[in-house]
């Protein structure tokens, strides 16, 4: 249930509560005022009754003005009709204390009414009857009245409640909605509220959240900036040496120290590279060269290349519409990450129906480095055995250029599967087209 519709539903329940409790204490107080009313008058009744026959008694039963009726002692009454009704329990209490005034009501019934009595020394009971009928007619309309009323005031509590909750449910979901637009990266968005109660407080508190979060984010972005420009310019910088590092290192000699020169030339000539690959990647200046080409011939040659013990599981054919070369390199990474960083057995895997391909290993996975594996330098620490740390981070760039997307995961060993756009596939029986640019 909203929170629109529980405060509409709050709201009208609370109205309902109010105009029903006031309304059952008027229909009380009203009800109690009119006995009290037709008590006093019924008992001032009495007391008249009683002069009138301290007049004119001694003896036997005389009908009293209108109204007023005489019982005598031996039980002998003036007016049969209202004598029959006369409630017990009045009868009772006059008899026992003379020259008292005493009232019974006996509402229930279509002839309601109030009694009086008094006792005359022993001379006479007096006793006058005032009909409620008409104060209960008016009872029951007034009660009538109040329902109608307690049915009124729920409505508009339920129409207030709607509105009410309609306004502050607008302005909670305007704040929800700027939540959303910061979330999905738009952080020029901004609530601008109006007002000083707690919703605008809480809308002011987001755009001020806003602010901070856009100021800090450009920051970052900046930063972000400036580090790969610093590691472009780096590696500009050293590529011409390296370069010539790498040349004078292959006029040495075969010897042990030569040898380990070479090698280090050229695994600093081989860093400069991938660190200028991943430069050009993260500035999205890479393009790719699409052609047509059976994948499956690529992913059996550069494994029985790179990892010949890998256990190859491939469909018959798949030709796509993409970059080989791209592939290659993405392929080649991931071969030697498994090679490097896995164990054997190793997998590789072509699933022609989803368009994945899959390089496994049985080593100890990405363990606490899957979520950042293919971050610049994630991998590069001794713990994982050495190396530049920029091979899945190009395997991941080159997957973006590609129009695929590459996955990592831990399965009884790292699991890296690339999936290329469903597009990419070339139907059976298409035209060869090559050369063309992505």
């Amino acid at each position: 249930m909203s929170l629109r519709v529980r405060l509409a539903l709050a709201i009208a329940i609370i109205s309902a509560l109010v105009a029903g409790g006031i309304s059952v204490a008027v229909y009380q107080r009203s009800t109690t005022d009119r006995v009290d009313r037709a008590r006093e008058t019924a008992a001032r009744q009495a007391r008249t009754a009683a002069s009138i026959v301290r007049l004119r008694l001694p003896g036997g039963a005389t009908v009293t003005p209108s109204g007023s009726y005489v019982v005598t002692p031996d039980g002998a009454v003036g007016d049969a009709s209202i004598g029959l009704g006369l409630p017990a329990l009045l009868q009772a209490r006059v008899e026992k204390a003379p020259d008292r005034v005493f009232t019974e009501p006996v509402l229930e019934g279509e002839d309601a009414a109030v009694y009086a009595g008094t006792q005359l020394s022993g001379v006479a009971s007096v006793y006058v009857r005032q009909s409620f009928v008409a104060d209960q007619e008016e009872l029951s309309a007034l009660r009538d009245a109040l329902i109608r009323l307690t049915a009124a005031a729920s409505v508009i509590g339920a129409i207030l409640g709607t509105l009410v909750a309609s306004a502050l449910s607008r302005r909670l979901r305007r704040s929800a909605a700027l939540a959303r637009r910061l979330a999905a990266g738009d952080l020029d968005a901004r609530l601008h509220p109006r007002g000083r109660d707690e919703i605008a407080q809480l809308g002011r508190a987001l755009d001020d959240m806003a602010e901070s979060l856009g100021a800090t984010i450009r920051e970052l972005d900046e930063a972000a900036e400036r580090e790969r420009s610093f590691s472009a310019d780096v590696a500009h910088e050293l590529r011409t040496p390296i370069t010539g590092l790498v040349a004078a290192s292959s006029l040495l000699d075969d010897t042990p120290e030569a040898m380990m020169v070479k090698e280090r030339a050229g695994a600093l000539a081989h860093l400069v590279e991938d660190l200028l690959e991943v430069m050009r990647l993260d500035a999205g200046a890479e393009t790719a060269m699409s052609d047509q080409f059976d994948l499956v011939r690529l992913v059996a040659d550069v494994t029985r290349d790179r990892l010949p013990e890998a256990e190859i599981t491939l469909p018959l054919t798949l030709r796509v519409q993409s970059d080989p070369r791209r592939l290659e390199r993405i392929l080649v990474n991931l071969l030697e990450n498994a090679r490097r960083y896995g164990a054997a057995p190793y997998a590789v895997t072509l699933d022609a129906d989803t368009m994945t391909l899959t390089v496994r290993d049985s080593g100890k996975g990405f363990g606490v480095f899957l979520d950042r594996a293919a971050d610049r330098f994630a991998m590069a620490a001794v713990a994982r055995g050495g190396g530049s740390g920029l091979g899945l981070a190009i395997a991941e760039g080159q997957a973006r250029v590609l129009g695929g997307a590459l996955e990592l995961s831990d399965d009884a060993g790292a699991v890296a599967a690339l999936r290329l756009p469903p597009e990419a596939r070339v139907p059976i029986g298409a035209a060869v087209v090559t050369g063309g640019r992505a």
